[in-house]
């Protein structure tokens, strides 16, 4: 294992990180973000920064965190032109019939969903998940093995999960190349005291891998702000 001399914590590299990743400039190679929010918990681990983007610059509006796990259960099936009976999101719930009741009848005083003539239900104008561009970020000083994984964790909510350790780091994950490129993981350096950010390897976008997860993630988001 290659080893360097780190001179900063995690909390200090953390820090200056957030400074680079929510101004004006963006990161190098990357850009700018329209929200950036750290350490936030949901269903597949707890990243260090999760960054959203929208499409064509639109303002970032979050979910509310009363959604929770059955709210995003039903956001994730259902679409803006194709009603759901209840039936329908019984069949691909977990859930019991009075629960989704409970929050079919929360989301539409809301009015994230509608219910048409027929008693069905269609997504609202108010999700616009498909507009958010997800990015997660896991920043480590050691632990590539742990690092890796967490990466992995993210993929399941995020487009884009890219891990960024001290520089002279890089050669200690090159064991992980394959899972890396599998993945589509990214792998960028970032020194706190200089604040340079480079990037050692490309995050591939590609879709996350569960819709309920991404509309979970993204109503956690709404609780941190």
């Amino acid at each position: 294992m290659v080893t360097s001399k780190i001179k900063h914590t995690e909390l200090q590299m953390g820090d200056a990180f957030q400074k680079l990743l929510s101004s004006s400039e963006g990161l190098p190679g990357i850009g700018t973000f329209g929200g950036v929010y750290r350490e936030v918990n949901c269903q597949q681990g707890r990243p260090d920064f999760i960054a959203l983007r929208t499409k064509e610059d639109s303002p970032v509006e979050l979910l509310p965190h009363s959604i929770g796990y059955v709210g995003s259960s039903i956001l994730s099936v259902l679409k803006p032109n194709a009603p759901r009976t209840l039936e329908y999101l019984l069949s691909h719930s977990e859930y019991s019939s009075k629960s989704l009741k409970k929050h079919l009848q929360q989301l539409l005083v809301s009015d994230h969903i509608i219910q048409t003539s027929t008693g069905s239900y269609i997504l609202g104008t108010r999700v616009k998940i498909r507009d958010y561009e997800i990015w997660a970020f896991e920043l480590k000083l050691n632990n590539p093995k742990r690092a890796v994984f967490q990466a992995q964790q993210s993929r399941v909510y995020a487009e884009h999960s890219i891990i960024v350790i001290p520089p002279g780091q890089e050669k200690n994950y090159s064991r992980f190349n394959e899972t890396i490129k599998r993945w589509g993981i990214g792998l960028s350096t970032f020194d706190p005291i200089s604040g340079i950010f480079s990037i050692v390897k490309k995050t591939l976008k590609s879709p996350a891998l569960s819709r309920q997860h991404q509309i979970y993630m993204i109503a956690q988001l709404g609780n941190s702000v």
